[in-house]
């Protein structure tokens, strides 16, 4: 069995889904062997508060636009009908690396990649178009990294999921968390996904006994792995599934692997969502901009209409 990442009711997902009765299933998971990221490291790191027919969850995305967050389809998508979720059951927190501390903004549109299927697809990639954000000390896109990834490379994997495998709901933070990953041999991974040729095609995968004691898990569905190239960080996967070759779940396992979708492989379909919001983010500038040049318009013929009338008034007098 495979444990998606998000804090869901899927027994096969790494994000949190708490039913409504406040219990958390088994196969629930999270960042293990990390640390608080220090406040205001991942601007660009988003919460997703979902509204499910069992209960509430929690993912995790990243800002790539002022609009869209990038995330893992099976975030988006009903466990039990299997179809996509509607924009007005998704809220998504931003602002803040403390959950308790964000702001909501609605999302607007939902995409998950059209190949994508339950429980387990190498297309784990979803897009949330939301209201514009403004750039601030807590708000920033990331810049996504298209190079080349090889066996060892050390990435970080950030999110809010559970930092203790038997530590329930409670352990979920409020900070968000971070923990390295290091990737895997074409070898070895190919042997846990198939067809796996290297982390430059659609999914990257890591091994647990490269960097012991430190995974991602549930609640870390759909957010950010990020690189470090020259100094600077990129954005390159994001969180999805992983189990070990028996098909145990469990996090953190010695013999485990984590896969995370390649986010620079599915630049179409980004661009496809992305491009569109863009120029409806140009549109409304350009309307906004536009009733403010009216709107002072009006003001400036007012007030030349109140001079006339204080000249004629004058006159009269």
């Amino acid at each position: 069995m495979y444990s998606l990442l998000l804090l869901f009711l899927l027994p096969a997902t790494l994000g949190l889904a708490v039913p409504r009765a406040g219990r958390v299933t088994s196969a629930d998971e999270r960042i293990i062997g990390g640390f608080a990221s220090a406040s205001g490291e991942y601007p660009y790191i988003v919460s997703l508060n979902l509204t499910l027919p069992g209960g509430t969850g929690l993912c995790g995305g990243t800002l790539i636009t002022d609009r869209v967050v990038v995330t893992a389809a099976h975030c988006v998508i009903d466990p039990e009908l299997g179809t996509l979720l509607s924009a007005k059951s998704i809220l998504v927190g931003v602002g803040s690396q403390n959950l308790r501390q964000q702001h909501y903004v609605r999302a607007l549109e939902v995409h998950a990649h059209p190949s994508f299927q339950l429980p387990v697809s190498s297309s784990d990639i979803a897009l949330v178009v939301i209201e514009p954000v403004h750039a601030s000390n807590g708000v920033k896109a990331a810049a996504i990294y298209a190079g080349h990834i090889p066996p060892m490379t050390r990435l970080t994997a950030v999110g809010w999921g559970m930092t203790s495998p038997t530590g329930g709901f409670s352990s979920v933070p409020n900070s968000l968390q971070e923990t390295e990953l290091v990737v895997g041999s074409q070898e070895d991974c190919s042997e846990f996904v198939s067809g796996y040729e290297s982390s430059d095609g659609p999914q990257i995968c890591t091994e647990n006994k490269l960097l012991l004691g430190k995974d991602t898990c549930q609640g870390d569905s759909g957010t950010g792995v990020f690189i470090t190239v020259d100094g600077k960080r990129y954005l390159a996967g994001l969180t999805s599934y992983g189990a070990n070759l028996l098909g145990d779940p469990t996090c953190a396992l010695d013999d485990g692997f984590g896969v995370y979708t390649r986010i620079s492989y599915f630049r179409s379909f980004i661009d496809s969502v992305a491009v569109p919001a863009k120029k409806n983010t140009a549109q409304d500038e350009s309307h906004k901009q536009l009733n403010q040049e009216e709107e002072e318009e009006e003001e400036g013929e007012e007030e030349g209409e109140e001079d006339v009338q204080d000249e004629g008034d004058e006159e009269v007098d």
